[in-house]
C-alpha cells in the first residue's frame, strides 16, 4: 500500500450564490498554506471555467471564474510570491572563483561530526514535489488576470449576473487584472539577471492587449453616449454632439476594498504606479497603442504549429544544457487543458491539437477593428483597421483557407471600407455645398480606391458563401449585403461620372432593398463608426 496521500480533487461545482468576495478565511477554520497540490487543482478548476466559458455556458462558467478567483485570494493571501510554489528557482550563473578545496559535507562531517546524504534521491527532496521545470512564474498572475478578463467581459455582456456586494462596472475587472498582468510581470524572477533564458508568457501578452482593447471600447461607448446626452440637453439635434475622447467610465480614485476582497490582496501586491491612474485619462487610441504592444509581443511569441519545435520563438535554450527548453510556457496537462484561447502548446514536444494560431489572430484583429470602427478620429479609424487588416492579411500564410476564406474575406472587406470611408469625412462639407473638385482630390482617389478593394472583398465572401464552402463554420455565415451596399453608396457619392454612379446606386439598392437612402443624410460610412448604434458590430 502506498504512503503516499492521495490527490485532493478540485471541486467543479462551486456553489452559485458564492461571490468573488467571499473570504478564503471565511468559513470560522484556517485553511492550510496552499501548496503544490492546490496548484494543480487550481489550474484544473480554471481549464473547466475557460472551457465553459467559450461554450457559452454562462451558468455554468460564472460560478466557476468565482471559484478560480476565490482560489487565487487564498493563494495570493499565503505567498506574496505564488511562483515560489510550482516554478523552478531561477538558475545561478556559475562563478568565477574557484571551488573551496574541501566539500561543504566533509568539512561539516570533520568539523561537527554531522552526517550527510552524500547523494539524496530525488524523490526525497521536498522541492522535488513542489516544482515543475516546465512552469512559468507567471502562470499563476495569467490565470488569476486571464480568469478576471473573462469576468469583465460577462459582466459588460448582462450586469444582471453580478451578485450583491460584487462590482457591477466591467471595467473594475479588467484594470484588476491589468494590476494583475503588471505585478506578474514585475516579479523578482523576471527582473533578475537570470530573466535572460526564460520564455515568454504569450498566452498573458495576447489577454493583456485584448483587456486593453476592452477597455478603450468601454472609453468609446461611455463617451459617445455621454456627449448625446448633452446634447440632447442642450437641445441640439440627433447626430449634432461634441464627442468628448478622454473621459472615463471609472474614477481615478482607487476603490476602498476590504481587506477580505480579492481586490484588496490584488492592490496590496501591484506596482506603485496603477493602470487606472494612467488610463483615466488617456483617450481610446492611446489605450489601443499600449494593446498593440503586447500583441506584438504575445504574436511574435506564440507558437508555430507548422514549424519544427526549434525553430519557434518561444523555444528558449539554457546556457549550458545541452539544447533543452528552459522553460515551456504550457501550463496544463492533455487531460486539463482549456480552450484554445487560454493555453500555450509545449515548445518541446507537438503542439496541442486544440491550439489554433489563425484564431488566436483572428480573435484579436476582430477586436481592435470592432474599436476601430467606432473610434470618432477619422485618421484613427482608417489606423487601426489598417492594423487589423494586416492581420487577417498575414493568416492567409498560416490558416486551413479552406475553413477561414470567407471569415477573412469578411473581415478585411470591413477593413476596407473603414479605410476607404475614413477620407470622406473630410470631404463632406464640401460635397454637400456641391463642389466637385474635391471628386478629384488626392483624397477622393484613396477613398474609391479603399471602397473598391471593400467591395471586392464582399463579393468574394457572398461567393463564397453561394458556393456553400466551408468558411461558414469558422465563423463567417453573416450576410454581407449591408456592408456591401454600404460601400457602394460611398463609392457612388465619391464618382465624378454619371452613367457610373447611377450604376453604383443601382448596385447599392439590390444589395439592400428599398430601405437604402439614396444620399448623404449623414456621414458617408456611418456604419464604419459614425452611426448612431453605439454597439460594436459583430465581429463575424
Amino acid at each position: 500500500m502506498s504512503l503516499a496521500s492521495p490527490r485532493r480533487s478540485p471541486d467543479f461545482s462551486p456553489a452559485p450564490t458564492h461571490s468573488i468576495l467571499s473570504s478564503p478565511r471565511a468559513k470560522g477554520k484556517q485553511l492550510r498554506s496552499a501548496d503544490f497540490e492546490d496548484w494543480e487543482n487550481l489550474k484544473e478548476l480554471f481549464a473547466r471555467a475557460a472551457e465553459r466559458y467559450d461554450a457559452d455556458d454562462i451558468p455554468e462558467a460564472l460560478p466557476l471564474l468565482r471559484a478560480v478567483v476565490r482560489e487565487c485570494h487564498r493563494f495570493l493571501l499565503d505567498h506574496p510570491d505564488p511562483s515560489v510554489v510550482y516554478a523552478d528557482p531561477p538558475a545561478h550563473r556559475s562563478s568565477r572563483s574557484p571551488d573551496a578545496i574541501t566539500p561543504t559535507e566533509e568539512r561539516l562531517t570533520r568539523d561537527w561530526g554531522m552526517d550527510t546524504d552524500p547523494d539524496p534521491s530525488p524523490s526525497s527532496s521536498p522541492n522535488h514535489r513542489r516544482r515543475s521545470p516546465t512552469e512559468l512564474p507567471t502562470a499563476f498572475h495569467a490565470i488569476f488576470g486571464i480568469t478576471l478578463f473573462l469576468i469583465g467581459n460577462l459582466v459588460a455582456h448582462d450586469p444582471a449576473v453580478v451578485l450583491p456586494g460584487e462590482p457591477d462596472a466591467p471595467s473594475t475587472y479588467w484594470l484588476a487584472a491589468l494590476d494583475v498582468f503588471e505585478t506578474g510581470e514585475n516579479l523578482p524572477s523576471r527582473t533578475g539577471g537570470a530573466a535572460f533564458d526564460m520564455a515568454e508568457d504569450w498566452r498573458m501578452a495576447i489577454v493583456w492587449g485584448r483587456t486593453l482593447v476592452s477597455l478603450a471600447d468601454e472609453k468609446v461607448s461611455y463617451n459617445m453616449k455621454r456627449a448625446k446626452a448633452q446634447a440632447a440637453a442642450a437641445g441640439q439635434p440627433p447626430g449634432d454632439y461634441c464627442y468628448l475622447p478622454s473621459g472615463s467610465s471609472f474614477s481615478i480614485a482607487e476603490p476602498q476594498w476590504p481587506p477580505s476582497s480579492p481586490f484588496h490582496a490584488i492592490a496590496q501586491f501591484r506596482p506603485p504606479v496603477t493602470r487606472r491612474m494612467s488610463l483615466y485619462s488617456a483617450s481610446a487610441h492611446d489605450i489601443m497603442v499600449l494593446a498593440m504592444d503586447q500583441f506584438s509581443r504575445g504574436i511574435f511569441h506564440m507558437p508555430h504549429p507548422q514549424y519544427a519545435a526549434s525553430h519557434n520563438p518561444s523555444f528558449i535554450h539554457t546556457p549550458g544544457a545541452g539544447g533543452a527548453p528552459a522553460h515551456t510556457s504550457g501550463y496544463f496537462s492533455a487531460a486539463a487543458a482549456p480552450p484554445p484561447h487560454y493555453i500555450s502548446p509545449s515548445p518541446d514536444g507537438p503542439v496541442s491539437p486544440t491550439f489554433s494560431r489563425p484564431k488566436e489572430l483572428f480573435t484579436i484583429a476582430s477586436e481592435v477593428l470592432g474599436v476601430a470602427e467606432r473610434l470618432p478620429s477619422a485618421a484613427q479609424r482608417h489606423y487601426w483597421a489598417s492594423w487589423a487588416d494586416s492581420v487577417f492579411n498575414q493568416m492567409k500564410n498560416e490558416a486551413d483557407m479552406d475553413a477561414w476564406r470567407r471569415p477573412i474575406l469578411c473581415a478585411r472587406g470591413r477593413c476596407w471600407l473603414v479605410r476607404g470611408s475614413a477620407p470622406v469625412e473630410d470631404m463632406e462639407p464640401a460635397l454637400e455645398a456641391g463642389d466637385a473638385d474635391v471628386l478629384h482630390s488626392a483624397e477622393a482617389e484613396d477613398a474609391r480606391e479603399g471602397l473598391a478593394m471593400a467591395i471586392s472583398f464582399f463579393e468574394r465572401a457572398k461567393a463564397q458563401r453561394a458556393d456553400g464552402d466551408a468558411g461558414a463554420e469558422a465563423g463567417g455565415a453573416d450576410d454581407v449585403s449591408p456592408l456591401l451596399a454600404e460601400a457602394l453608396l460611398v463609392l457612388a457619392n465619391l464618382t465624378a461620372d454619371e452613367n457610373k454612379r447611377e450604376e453604383l446606386y443601382t448596385r447599392a439598392q439590390t444589395e439592400a432593398g428599398e430601405d437604402l437612402p439614396l444620399g448623404l443624410d449623414g456621414p458617408p460610412g456611418g456604419g464604419a463608426g459614425a452611426g448612431d448604434d453605439d454597439d460594436a458590430m459583430d465581429v463575424t
